[in-house]
């Protein structure tokens, strides 16, 4: 059971990112297999990472997260 603090990597892209807006699917893509701290966990069970580090930049914004359910993350080795 992931928990906030720890650290997972995104492996794969959930099928509902293919219904995001085109740029949010671009996030999302650019951050598979990349690991992230789990910030919190929302009240639907979604894992909060946050992306920042990689997004803020890239894409624009300010303290970006992403949330994912548990079943797409492993832990960061």
């Amino acid at each position: 059971m992931k928990q906030a603090g720890d650290l997972v990597k995104l492996g794969s892209l959930p099928p509902w990112v293919s219904q995001l807006p085109e740029e949010s699917q671009r996030v999302f893509r650019y951050c598979v297999g990349r690991n992230y701290r789990v910030v919190e966990i929302d009240e639907h069970g979604l894992l909060v990472l946050d992306v920042s580090q990689d997004i803020d930049r890239r894409f624009g914004g300010f303290m970006n997260d992403i949330r994912v359910e548990p079943r797409f993350v492993t832990e960061a080795l």
